[in-house]
């Protein structure tokens, strides 16, 4: 199934507006201008990991494939760390219930 056509969960402000709008595409991109500070620092996280493209002065798109890419990176990361916790957690117990 197309990136497009794909049922998107995605939170947050800023993705919502985009994908509301169908800004997902170069030829796709809106103005876009942050209504507050929050938003601002949003928007510099999203552009700064590549999520959030700017095609022409003051025009954005979200790039769904930027963030699944980013997710997937995440996930990479997250696992090995869930094991190594959960086999600490594991051994800490057996030690407390030795007897």
């Amino acid at each position: 199934m197309p990136m497009a056509l794909r049922p998107h969960r995605i939170r947050g402000v800023i993705p919502a507006l985009f994908l509301a709008r169908h800004a997902i595409a170069p030829d796709d991109a809106i103005a876009f201008l942050p209504r507050d500070p929050r938003e601002q620092g949003a928007l510099d996280r999203l552009r700064a990991n590549g999520i959030v493209r700017e095609t022409a002065q003051g025009r954005f798109y979200f790039d769904l494939d930027a963030h699944y890419a980013a997710i997937e990176r995440r996930r990479r990361l997250a696992v090995p760390i869930a094991i190594i916790a959960s086999v600490l957690i594991s051994w800490i117990a057996t030690w407390f219930f030795r007897g």
